[in-house]
Parts: C-alpha cells; structure tokens; sequence
C-alpha cells in the first residue's frame, strides 16, 4: 500500500496552504510550485526556494495526523502488508511530520528521490523496490496529482475526502470505511 502524505496521511486543512504559497509569492496557480519558481531568474529562484523549505517546515510543525491512519497503518503491518509513503514534499519537512505523528513506513520517497508528482517516477520507484507490478499495489491520495500520477502507470489509486476533491472516485470519508473496502475488495 503507497500512500500520499498532504491531506492524506496528515489531516486535510480547511484551506489549501500551498494554493495560499503560489498566490503570496505570485506563481502561476496551474503548475507545480516548483516549476512556477524555475520560471524565475536564478538569483530569485534561491530565495523563493528557501521559503518554500520554511514553509513546508512550519506545515509539518503544525500538521496533524487524519484520525485512523495511525489504526490502519498498524493493521496493514498486522496483515504483513510492507507501506510506502510518497510525498512532493522535502526529505526533511516529511521527516518532521513523521517523526511528530510517531508514523512508520517501510519505504518513504520525496522529491529529492524522484521528480514530483503527478509524474509517476516515485510510485515506479516503489514498486520496483518492491519488486512488484503496478496491480499489485494500491496508492492511496486525494488529489488529481495523484490521479495522474497513478493512471500514467496503471496503478490502482483510492482517495480519502478532503473539502477539495469531491469528483474523486473511489473515495472514503475516512481510514476505517477504506480498510473495511479494501478488506472486501483485495481480501
């Protein structure tokens, strides 16, 4: 099982706080924020790199974790299933969060292990550290990032709800009704 960290694992917010960066540092809304800043000149690319750290610090300092991740991450561990988490996020930022939350995966990929998604190159990653064929993992995430990430490479992908992704299918309200699905559907 791969999971996406941001509105995910961690508790959705009930605004969009790297919407809120891309507007206070004025990059373009459609694209990545990383590729809004390599728009810019060398010199303001450094700079504007440097908050994006802060600020992903400071989010991880103030994140919460989704109530029943904790309870279905210790369940897939009790049924032997190996967890990786996948995040766009930096090594560091994700490292705080985790270690905050008391939150353990068998495998944890950042942007600095592979290009962000919606490219699927961390979810390839995973599954070739696994050993395994994209229908033999599920990703689970919440976004159209996510989405695109994981039908690039045929991957099966579940959301968990967020105020921002109703049209998302399928999708769960929360941990516990995707555990009783997923013990259905994959037994």
């Amino acid at each position: 099982m791969f999971f996406d960290l941001d509105d995910t694992v961690l508790a959705p917010r009930a605004t969009n706080p790297w919407a809120a960066f891309k507007r206070d540092h004025q990059l373009p809304a459609h694209l990545l924020i990383l590729e809004g800043i390599a728009l810019h000149p060398p010199h303001e690319q450094a700079r504007l790199y440097q908050r994006l750290l802060a600020y992903e610090q400071a989010l991880a300092a103030s994140s919460e974790v989704r109530e029943g991740i904790p309870e279905l991450l210790e369940r897939l561990a009790a049924l032997g299933l190996p967890t990786a988490l996948l995040t766009n996020n930096h090594r560091a930022a994700t490292e705080l969060a985790l270690q905050k939350h008391s939150l353990a995966f068998t495998l944890v990929l950042t942007r600095e292990e592979a290009p962000p998604k919606p490219s699927p190159a961390l979810l390839e990653r995973a599954l070739e550290h696994f050993g395994l064929q994209p229908h033999e993992a599920l990703y689970i995430g919440d976004s159209e990032g996510d989405l695109q990430a994981a039908q690039a490479i045929g991957l099966p992908v579940w959301f968990l709800a967020t105020p921002h992704n109703p049209a998302l299918q399928p999708r769960f309200d929360d941990p516990a009704e995707l555990l009783r699905s997923l013990m259905q559907d994959w037994g």
